[in-house]
């Protein structure tokens, strides 16, 4: 059955070579049409995954080969899902000529000289970065080798094409079957959010799975600084604290506070002005297709007008929860767990953007997760907005697309749900071995 595959990743390394050929903003319908094709594609692949016998490893390699490939064709072309990538560049050409990019704003006349014409090309230019430090770092090291989108969207395959040779080495570990890694490796998502838009939420994804993998085999500072330095890509993953709670030593946890100093300190401002740039206007400003936020905003605006501002909270105090419950409720280091966290936190956030989801895309390989994984595919079709906005009708989302994205992420719950309902440990990951780590 397995045997399939492979014919499977040819057909999607097609799609995807015949994606790169269109222009997301003009073409939008096809693009999308294109991107459901290569999510069935997907699902099928998947299904064949459940079914199927263990084969030699031979296949293996050519289906991660294949993931290769659909990826090759959209590296070398222009970004039209997002234009965030223009930005990287410009944070990193700053940082190599001396200026603080929490300070400077792109627009500034005085700047004028700085930009190239790619960073004339970035979005929202009257505000400075509103990206953590870690990610700043990262912006200046790409630089200080190329100043060009391609170089930074060949740092993010790489570390991309990481995060599958950690997945191949933790599935090993734990028993379960190595093909689960085609669920990341041939994601539509994955591959079109890094090999085509170059967004550095790959960064953190990688270095989650770091902080996981450290974590499984008991080096607590590496965990912990890896968790850090993810906090520093974008502030999401702080949701993950509470499952370092007795896994790691007081030490390990005062090196991963150091590392976090030292990547803070170089980028703080007059009067120790915290490295923040454009992240507060970001929270308090920016919607868009976060419908259970908008629920509770409205009311909240209705009841107690001055309120809503807490509701910024929300999202965190829903990620921590969750990652509180899973940390008690089992000894073992879970997927589902670092997943399930951090997909709490983002479905009560005010702005959800499907490059968002790359954090989660490395823990996707059990039934708990089947929910999660079902978004990450219908997440792709936001990106509709672009006709939307094309046709004058703003930044928004019709509501029978939101109906459609969440709805079905709601189904796939359901029925995860009932599935579990016989099953004496609901969550427990399907083929997880009791070796796998983080007892204590």
């Amino acid at each position: 059955m397995r045997n399939q595959l492979i014919p499977l990743g040819i057909a999607l390394a097609t799609v995807m070579g015949v994606v790169a050929r269109f222009d997301a903003r003009r073409d939008t319908e096809i693009v999308l049409a294109l991107a459901a094709a290569a999510s069935i594609i997907y699902f099928f692949a998947l299904w064949l995954i459940s079914r199927g016998r263990e084969p030699g490893r031979a296949g293996l390699w050519v289906c991660l080969a294949l993931a290769v490939l659909c990826r090759a064709p959209l590296i070398p072309v222009e970004p039209t899902l997002s234009d965030d990538i223009y930005r990287y560049v410009w944070d990193g050409r700053i940082q190599a000529l001396g200026v603080n990019p929490y300070r400077a704003v792109p627009a500034d006349p005085a700047l004028d000289g700085l930009h190239t014409d790619v960073t004339r090309k970035m979005n929202h230019p009257t505000l400075p970065t509103l990206y953590p430090p870690f990610a700043e770092w990262v912006f200046r090291g790409v630089a200080a080798i190329s100043q060009s989108v391609l170089a930074f969207k060949l740092t993010f395959v790489l570390l991309d094409l990481a995060i599958i040779v950690l997945l191949l080495r933790w599935l090993a570990a734990a028993g379960m079957s190595p093909w689960l890694v085609l669920a990341y490796a041939w994601n539509p998502l994955v591959i079109l959010e890094v090999a085509w838009s170059g967004h550095l939420d790959v960064i953190g994804a990688f270095l989650l799975m770091v902080s996981f993998l450290a974590l499984r085999g008991r080096v607590g500072w590496l965990a912990a600084s890896a968790l850090v330095a993810a906090i520093g890509v974008k502030f999401v993953p702080i949701v993950l604290v509470p499952l370092f709670w007795k896994r790691i030593r007081v030490r390990d946890a005062l090196i991963a506070v150091g590392f976090g100093l030292c990547l803070v300190v170089p980028f703080v401002g007059g009067a120790l002005a915290a490295p923040v740039g454009a992240l507060p206007m970001y929270l308090a400003k920016w919607r868009f297709n976060g419908p259970l936020y908008g629920i509770v905003e409205s009311a909240v605006k209705t009841i107690a007008p001055g309120a809503w501002r807490l509701l910024v909270g929300m999202p965190l105090v829903a990620g921590l929860a969750v990652a509180v419950w899973f940390r008690r409720r089992s000894r073992e280091l879970e997927p589902a767990a670092w997943a399930w966290p951090i997909a709490a936190a983002l479905l009560l956030s005010p702005t959800i953007y499907p490059w968002y989801l790359l954090w989660l895309c490395p823990f996707l390989v059990v039934r708990a997760t089947l929910p999660v994984l079902m978004w990450t595919q219908t997440s792709l079709f936001t990106y509709f907005v672009w006709r939307v906005s094309a046709s004058g009708g703003g930044w928004v989302l019709p509501w029978w697309l939101s109906m459609v994205e969440f709805g079905a992420i709601a189904l796939v719950g359901a029925w995860v749900v009932r599935g579990a309902a016989s099953q004496a440990d609901p969550l427990q990951a399907p083929g997880c071995s009791q070796r796998d780590g983080g007892r204590q």
